[in-house]
This record gives structure tokens, sequence and C-alpha cells, in this order.
């Protein structure tokens, strides 16, 4: 039996030979459907929590049909708290579309997030949660307190439920949120009508979390990427991320992305042809050097390449006149390293 992952490997500070074989492990079996040895199901399984990608590893895991009706009930609830919280805003007018939570089908996390970028709008969703229907308020790091998301427990609901203000860490700027909901769409999923945002966008907030909120990828992030650009062409993903000002960032997740592939021996050449194009748009790719850690998922982004993204990332906006998004950018990665060590002293969640 393997020795069970320390604490600092699962949070990914510690990236161990051990952890990045299991990792890249379990992403092969997934991409190319190759049954794992029943002998580890346990620790894949555990992993597979980690990534978000229970269900979809199910079919190379020898998992009890426990866990995979588990997983199912999780999923049909959040559902079903979709429906119930949607039903509710839009009988009061209140706009808003799903961000993430449903890009990992048939896995769902533990959260629902809805985009409310009207402050208006957003402070009566808010009310309506905690007066209405008795939400239980969940506490927040800093930088979610400075963005002004809002978390909470609906009774009857194991899933939390958060509403976002904006795509971003501490409220610079990446996308024009108004956009965003004049693009949203209505959507059928599992057999709900869902308010989504257009593929585009979902594949820029895709990255944003992954780079700018989250500071990680999860073997979801690989799966789910490959999926939503399929929907779009490389110009316009590139010209989005442009608009964005995540050029940086965005080279370091394909890169990122890329090297996972390639260990596991999985040709997925759009990656290439993309990140061609992308360098041809906004330079050479600058964090070269800083892609030599071992390939542990969930990936944590190396410290310096977290510092130098938000850096660069607060050189475009200041080149565009977006002042306050620029030092908002320089505030950030300080922050996010307080907030990290705050959470892993207090057990709060860290995935």
């Amino acid at each position: 039996m393997a020795p069970k992952a320390s604490f600092l490997e699962e949070v990914g500070i510690v990236k161990t030979s051990r952890r990045q074989a299991e990792s890249l492990q379990l992403l092969t079996a997934i991409l190319k459907k190759q049954a794992l040895p029943p002998r580890d199901t346990e620790r894949f399984l555990e992993l597979s929590r980690l990534n978000k990608v229970v269900l979809r590893a199910t079919s190379v895991l020898d998992v009890s049909s426990k866990i995979v009706e588990e997983s199912n009930a999780s999923a049909e609830e959040a559902m079903r708290l979709y429906e119930f919280v949607s039903k509710s805003l839009e009988s009061e007018g209140i706009s808003f579309a799903v961000i993430k939570s449903f890009d990992s089908l048939p896995d769902i996390g533990h959260d629902l997030d809805f985009l409310v970028p009207s402050s208006t709008d957003f402070r009566r969703a808010r009310s309506m949660l905690i007066d209405k229907f008795k939400a239980r308020v969940e506490g927040l790091t800093f930088c979610d307190r400075v963005v002004g998301k809002f978390s909470c427990f609906l009774p009857g609901f194991r899933h939390d439920f958060e509403l976002y203000p904006t795509v971003s860490q501490m409220g610079e700027q990446h996308l024009d949120t108004r956009q965003v909901m004049t693009d949203r769409r209505l959507e059928v999923v599992n057999g709900r009508k869902v308010w989504l945002t257009s593929d585009i966008d979902r594949v820029v907030i895709r990255v944003v979390h992954a780079m700018f909120r989250h500071n990680f990828l999860k073997l979801s992030d690989i799966l789910d990427f490959i999926t939503l650009m399929r929907n779009c062409s490389d110009s316009d993903i590139i010209q989005a991320v442009d608009r964005a000002g995540i050029g940086d960032a965005f080279l370091f997740f394909l890169s990122t992305i890329d090297r996972f592939l390639d260990a596991c021996n999985y040709d997925y050449p759009r990656i290439a042809t993309l990140t061609q194009g992308a360098e041809k748009r906004f330079g050479r790719d600058r964090l070269g050097l800083l892609r030599r850690d071992r390939l542990v998922l969930p990936y944590r982004i190396p410290t310096l390449a977290l510092l130098i993204i938000f850096l660069l990332k607060s050189g475009r906006e200041a080149s565009r006149g977006r002042l306050k998004s620029a030092l908002l950018c320089l505030f950030a990665p300080p922050l996010l390293i307080m907030d990290f060590g705050a959470n892993a002293l207090t057990g709060h969640r860290l995935w």
C-alpha cells in the first residue's frame, strides 16, 4: 500500500515524484480510457475527488456502485439547487449567468457560481437569499471580501451557493461583464434550462479562474478546456484573451496543459497551433524557465510565476489606461499568499 499523501502534498506545495506518477497515471487513463490497477482504487479515487473528475474516472476505476450513486445524487442536488435559486431570481427580474459550475459535466463541484454584475441585482439577490430563504452566510477570505463575493448554504442543500459581481481576484478587470450578460444564452443542461455564458466567455473565464483566482490547475481544467474550445476558433480565443489582457497567463496555461499531455504521450495538435497563434499576438513566452517543476495534480502555479503573471497583467492594464485594475494587480500576489496561509492554518477548503 502506498503511503498517505502529506498535507503539503495535498495542497501542491511539495511536488513529489510519487504524486507526479499518480497524477500522470490518472490523466493518461482518462484520456486514453485505460483501466487503472484495482489495488490502487482508493488512492486514485481520492485524487479524482481533488481534481473534480470522479464520475469521469469511474470508467477507468473499479469503484463500487455506491460511489457512483452518491456522485450522481450530488450532481442531481446541484441541479435542483440551480433550479430553485434561478426560478426565484428570475421571478424578481434579476439577471444572472452560471460560471464554471456546469463546465465539468457529468462532474459538478461543491458549489454553484452565479455571476450577477449589476450592483442593484446583486444586493437584491443577496437580501432574498438571507431574508427569504434563511441562507447561512459563509465566511470569506480577504480577497473574496474585496471583490465582493457572497457565499452561503441554503436549508436542505449541501452544495454552497455563491454570487460573483465580477470575474477576478480583487476586482481587476478581465471581462466586460455587461457584454458577458448580453451574450449569455439559455441552454438545456441535464434536462434543465440554464443560463450559461457564451462559449468564448466560458473559455476565458476558465483561464482567469485558474490563473488569477484559484492559482492552480485541476485535471478537470485540462479536460474541460479541451472540450470548451471545440466550439471556438483559435482566432476568436486569441482575440478574447487579448481583450481580457491575459496573454502571458494564457501562454502559461497552455504550456502547462501541453506539458501534461506530452508527459502522457497524448497527441492533441491544437494546443501547439493555439500556442503559436498566441505567441504571435502576445510575444514570446516570458515564463518558460519556471516550468520545470513536477507535474502534480492539482497543479499549483509556482509563486514566482504567479507574481510575474500579475505584474505583466498590471503593465498591460496600465498601458490601456485602466489604472485601478493595474494597481489591484500589484496588490494581489502578497494577499493571495496571505489568504492561502490563513486557509491552510484554519482548515478552510483550499481547492
